[in-house]
């Protein structure tokens, strides 16, 4: 199927090196607008017109596994056409499946690329907190649903894209951001602004005229949502969306008594399903979905007639309860489903986990009046293909004791409450109103406008704030900026667990949490306690206080106490509610605040632990270990890693270009880039060539029986577990020395200045050297005393021939034999504002390469 104007237009921009600010209604291929460039040039162009990496972002899981399953099944069709992989990834919280973000398209959850740009990854540990910013560097970079990202994300986002965008090229995406804002952010970021014009959005839900145009016609009501409400608009499809889960259960429960039967989720032959979804990714987890549907689908078709069925959808579903219900949903309201007939008759009853991610039509959607942004995202989910006529109503919220509207969770501030009320009048306004794109645009303009002025205020006038953190996480590796640059965490984590009074060992992270807004625990807290004192219970609520710190490898124990009031909730971000104060099933999710037996408990989670960089190590002479290098960054057919297939290289032909048409210190000569990589790599490790590390190396071979080395050694052989090689261990310590990257670069700087020319490009030499220095540790900024072993210069000869050509060799020379005080310090680039960013991110993008080539070689030994 040919892109439609507005996504050749996309591409057109990006593969011209425009960064693109996208406007478009949901359903109308925003993704493949996005993608469709990225895929061309992967398959058609030469490395350097386009990054040979794309992350995708999205504010929420859901998106990830969404996009990731249907782009990682297109991804075999490519391979089948082109002959060639593109490997599709995901990386979430909930499936950290590709940490170092190594993928060529890669899905991740926008805390997952804002971690990783910043330089304090939740993917990886400190010690290699490094990693992950080259990738996105070299990256072309796609947003969606901006809109939704938290506001500490939209700030950091947008100032870094004003840094980050001179090298990679960035999409931004969202259906429903007010002309204020679309207009501020194009010309903060230099970007085009493309927003699809109301003839070609007619053309797209007509499918070019083919069909009838989808419409939806918005209705307010004067009184709450309730079962009466929905029943009596119901025809075969309803989507029922409240603000709280509270609430979302209470008008299920009413659903059911007025005679509604439950989706059999309960089903004891689901059990294994169940478990095949908790323990399952990739391939397998969409089997045992598939299996799951099917058999939810059966139940369904042979139940009676008459009575419509309903089924509860929120936020507080252990994982393969509530994704087993999304992947129902979605096969019996999606256009298969539709096509396949008229389906059973259903009520779903949901909450915001609806707004995006799912790929489903109603025929009505009754809403809670919520931020009108988020009312449109529901109403996506309503009349969404061609054709098809749908029906919003438009409720309004309860009222508090005050007898203000309660728009919880949204009106925490004055600004959130201002937006819903202006929403709640611009639907009033428009009551009855059969509305368009461009309608529901003056509703967002109308109801968000003056906020999104405010805030890009806001934003103007704390960047320097701003980018003192931005500075402080990416240059400092400091983690606790995190919040004010991603987001400030305003949910809960609550287990079910019979929390012991005094010290625990036993770490609570070890159990499936479900996340609660703090505003509705904190109200719940009075329930609990209430129902605890007429239980006779001793305890209700509580949190843990670590006693030992983990990241100093101390044995951490666990301290639970008790939460007694309301600001108590503001100490931890978990917290146990006693076992018989809450119930769960799959039916109803988790409940606080109703009497049990106490036999749920919250379930164990399974901990991924990364890889470390070097599990062990086969014996291996240094120029051995730099060609090793080189076919890993060059490509090795016959490696087992796919990152070995010559990928490394070929995403380094974007930013190298980028280098080269910048101007003044951002501009590198064609082909400098490359050769700083090759010699990081060649001289990473030349520390190791010193008198004393050569001494321990023979000391450790001789003691496991293998006698003295012929050469210069980079490793020596070692097995984990291994007593022979754990005894050598112990007995050779004393001989190792315990730092060798310092050194290494120290010994280093005068060849990087002369082979790099650092006296025109004084940032590149400093780059290499940091990446040399750091390729262990991000924060290492120091050396010991050294003395260069006397075949140092023979075998550092070998290893530039190894890496570059035989001429390298000359450069040899300039290796520092020793030192006695070395000043690591003295040659590290500068941290902004009196040092540029161009060092630090030529830095970046080196270090990665470096780091991932060092450790591969060692998996292929």
């Amino acid at each position: 199927m040919p892109l439609y104007a507005f996504q050749e237009l996309v591409k057109s921009h990006l593969l011209k090196g425009r960064s693109v600010v996208l406007q478009a209604p949901t359903g109308s291929g925003k993704t493949r607008a996005a993608l469709a460039p990225f895929i061309e040039a992967f398959f058609d162009l030469p490395d350097d017109a386009f990054p040979r990496q794309c992350l995708y972002s999205v504010p929420m899981r859901v998106l990830a596994n969404q996009f990731y399953r249907e782009y990682h099944d297109l991804a075999r069709r490519y391979e089948r056409v082109h002959r060639r992989k593109l490997d599709v990834r995901i990386q979430t919280g909930e499936r950290p499946e590709d940490p170092e973000l190594v993928g060529d398209l890669v899905f991740a959850t926008l805390d997952q690329t804002l971690s990783s740009v910043l330089g304090v990854p939740y993917s990886l540990s400190p010690g290699r907190a490094n990693l992950n910013v080259g990738a996105v560097l070299g990256s072309y970079l796609v947003f969606d649903e901006f809109h939704l990202f938290p506001y500490e994300a939209t700030q950091s986002t947008l100032q870094l894209l004003r840094l980050v965008g001179r090298l990679a090229p960035f999409l931004l995406m969202t259906a429903t951001f007010s002309q204020t804002m679309l207009a501020a952010i194009g010309d903060l970021l230099n970007a085009e602004v493309i927003v699809v014009p109301p003839d070609e959005v007619a053309s797209i839900e007509t499918r070019q005229g083919q069909q009838p145009r989808k419409q939806r016609r918005f209705e307010v009501a004067d009184k709450d949502l309730t079962a009466e409400t929905v029943l009596a608009a119901h025809d075969r499809r309803s989507l029922a969306v409240c603000n709280t889960v509270d609430r979302a259960i209470a008008l299920y429960e009413q659903l059911r008594q007025a005679g509604c039967r439950p989706v059999p989720v309960t089903d004891p032959d689901l059990g294994p399903i169940y478990q095949a979804l908790a323990g399952h990714l990739g391939d397998e987890w969409d089997k045992a979905a598939a299996q799951g549907v099917q058999m939810l689908r059966d139940r369904l078709a042979t139940g009676p007639e008459g009575r419509p069925w309903v089924m509860l959808l929120h936020s507080r579903f252990e994982r393969p309860h509530r994704q087993l219900k999304e992947a129902f949903l979605q096969a019996l309201w999606n256009p298969r489903g539709l096509e396949a007939g008229d389906g059973p008759s259903l009520i779903v009853v949901a909450t915001q986990v609806v707004e995006v991610g799912l790929d489903i039509s109603a025929q009505t959607l009754h809403t809670e009046i919520a931020p009108a942004a988020s009312v449109l995202q529901r109403a996506g989910r309503c009349a969404r293909y061609p054709g098809e006529q749908g029906q919003v109503i438009v409720y309004p919220v309860p009222e508090k004791e005050n007898g203000e509207p309660n728009y919880a969770p949204y009106g925490e501030n004055k600004a959130e409450v201002v937006v819903c009320d202006r929403s709640w009048q611009a639907f009033r306004e428009r009551d009855g109103a059969i509305l368009d794109f461009a309608a529901e645009q003056e509703i967002v303009n109308q109801a968000h406008g003056e906020a999104d002025a405010a805030m890009l205020q806001v934003m103007r006038e704390g960047q320097g704030e701003l980018w003192q953190r931005i500075t402080d996480a990416l240059i400092r590796g400091d983690a606790s900026a995190r919040p004010q640059l991603i987001r400030k965490v305003d949910s809960r984590s609550v287990i079910v667990y019979e929390a012991p009074c005094g010290l625990s060992e036993e770490s609570p992270y070890r159990f499936q949490g479900i996340a609660l807004w703090h505003g509705t625990l904190r109200g719940k807290l009075k329930e609990l306690n209430q129902l605890r004192d007429e239980m006779g219970l001793d305890w209700a609520l509580r949190y843990p206080a670590p006693q030992g710190d983990e990241e100093k490898d101390e044995e951490v124990a666990y301290r639970w106490l008790d939460v007694e009031k309301p600001d108590d909730i503001g100490l931890s971000l978990i917290f146990a509610v006693h076992p018989q104060l809450a119930a769960y099933d799959a039916e109803h999710g988790l409940r606080l605040g109703l009497a049990s037996d106490g036999s749920y408990t919250s379930p164990t989670t399974t901990v991924l632990r990364q890889r470390p960089d070097y599990a062990g190590y086969q014996l291996e002479s240094y120029t051995a270990h730099i060609a090793g290098m080189r076919r890993i960054f060059e490509g090795d057919l016959a490696s087992r890693n796919p990152v070995a297939d010559g990928r490394l290289r070929r995403r380094l032909a974007w930013p190298a270009r980028r280098f080269a048409e910048q101007e003044e210190d951002w501009h590198l000569p064609a082909g400098l880039l490359e050769r700083a990589v090759r010699l990081a790599i060649a001289l990473h490790d030349v520390g190791k060539l010193s008198e004393g590390w050569q001494r321990f190396a023979t000391s450790y071979q001789e003691a496991i029986g293998e006698g003295t080395p012929p050469f210069l050694v980079a490793h020596t052989h070692y097995e984990r577990g291994n007593p022979i090689h754990e005894e050598a261990q112990r007995k050779t310590r004393r001989y190792k020395p315990s730092t060798h990257a310092g050194e290494s670069a120290s010994a280093a700087v005068k060849l990087l200045f002369e082979a790099l020319d650092g006296r025109t490009y004084p940032g590149l030499y400093r780059a290499v050297f940091t990446a040399i220095a750091r390729h262990h540790s991000p924060g290492l900024d120091e050396a010991k005393p050294y003395r260069l072993h006397p075949r140092a210069r023979e075998t550092m000869a070998e290893a530039l021939a190894a890496i570059g050509d035989a001429s390298w060799r000359n450069w040899a020379g300039w290796l520092r034999s020793g030192e006695e005080a070395p000043n690591v310090r003295k040659h590290l680039p500068e941290a902004p504002p009196d040092g540029d960013w161009a060092w630090w991110f030529q830095y970046f993008v080196i270090v990665r390469i470096l780091r991932l080539c060092d450790g591969l070689s060692q998996e292929e030994g």
